[in-house]
């Protein structure tokens, strides 16, 4: 299972990352909700609420156009970000290089938990989409 989340703020690499849904495992126990992180560098849940987390979110979507627009499935590409927050405030977002070994663990230190609503299952007042 995994979590989607869409991200108004800026992408290191120029991407527009607005109406792209990225998905996420980066939350203990995925159950299909949608986190958003907004331009002012909140995470907020499906509800609105602000989970002021610590440490680290990764995301990542799968580019199926290649670099002249046309449509490819051997040209699919994956584009996975890390996001750090502290205090709740996002600090920064990085391009995570797939080609580099990494040896350090990220992860969520903490966040805020509201009950959680599943896209999966329709749940109502979902501010997203």
């Amino acid at each position: 299972m995994f979590d989607e989340i869409y991200c108004d703020a800026v992408l290191p690499d120029g991407r527009d990352p607005r109406e792209t849904c990225f998905q996420t495992k980066s939350f203990p126990d995925p159950c299909m909700c949608r986190y958003r992180i907004t331009s002012a560098g909140r995470l907020i849940d499906s509800a609105g609420n602000d989970l002021q987390p610590d440490g680290y979110i990764t995301f990542y979507t799968v580019d199926r156009e290649s670099d002249d627009g046309a449509t490819s499935a051997r040209a699919a590409t994956l584009r996975e970000y890390r996001a750090r927050f502290s205090s709740g405030q996002l600090q920064t977002i990085v391009r995570v290089d797939q080609d580099r070994v990494e040896h350090t663990r990220y992860g969520l230190a903490s966040y805020r938990w509201f009950e959680p609503r599943s896209f999966l299952f329709g749940d109502p007042d979902e501010p997203f989409r």
